[in-house]
């Protein structure tokens, strides 16, 4: 019996492209608001329940970046 192939796990925070306004920050799929800075995903995430000092921000396992990394913010 052939299994079905297993889809990679995505982490649970995502980090959006860089826009006017910031970008944003969603929860398993649920919008948090918009981030100027990491400071602000930070904020978002203990309001979630994160204990932010608990992870790295390059953890891809909970945080997936889109479009550049935590340095960066507005659009090139």
């Amino acid at each position: 019996m052939k299994r079905a192939p297993e889809r990679a796990a995505r982490a649970p925070v995502i980090v959006h492209p860089p826009c006017t306004g910031g970008r944003r920050v969603t929860l398993y799929g649920q919008d948090l608001g918009r981030a100027l800075r990491r400071g602000d995903v930070a904020a978002y995430l203990r309001r979630a329940g994160f204990v932010t000092a608990e992870f790295a921000w390059d953890d891809t396992g909970l945080i997936e970046w889109r479009e550049g990394g935590p340095d960066v913010w507005s659009t090139p």
